[in-house]
């Protein structure tokens, strides 16, 4: 009987642990699209008056408005592409090897 009530449990926590894999992950998807959907939409030259642009430039345009206060951050590299803007782009890069880095960590 108690092997049963412990088996459960092990399963809902695992069930739990997998939901918030998933949805970190969605999470995650959904930021990394809207990023890219940045720097391709400021290497076009696509502005805000279309209405993806408007939608992506003001969900990402806080965060750059951020970023262009480091000094050199308004460099433009290719196009109107910044160094700003490849500075968010490296989040891409860098917060999944955060996550495999600190993965193997033994929690006690």
């Amino acid at each position: 009987m108690l092997e049963r009530t412990s088996q459960r449990r092990d399963n809902v926590q695992t069930v739990r642990s997998q939901l918030a894999t998933e949805l970190l992950l969605n999470a995650f998807t959904i930021v990394a699209v809207v990023i890219i959907a940045r720097l391709v939409l400021v290497v076009l030259d696509v502005n805000d008056r279309i209405w993806i642009g408007s939608l992506v430039y003001g969900l990402t345009d806080p965060i750059i408005d951020v970023l262009l206060r480091v000094p050199g951050a308004q460099r433009s590299v290719l196009g109107g592409l910044t160094l700003a803007d490849l500075t968010l782009a490296s989040v891409l890069i860098l917060f999944p090897l955060g996550i495999v880095a600190t993965g193997g960590a033994s929690r006690r």
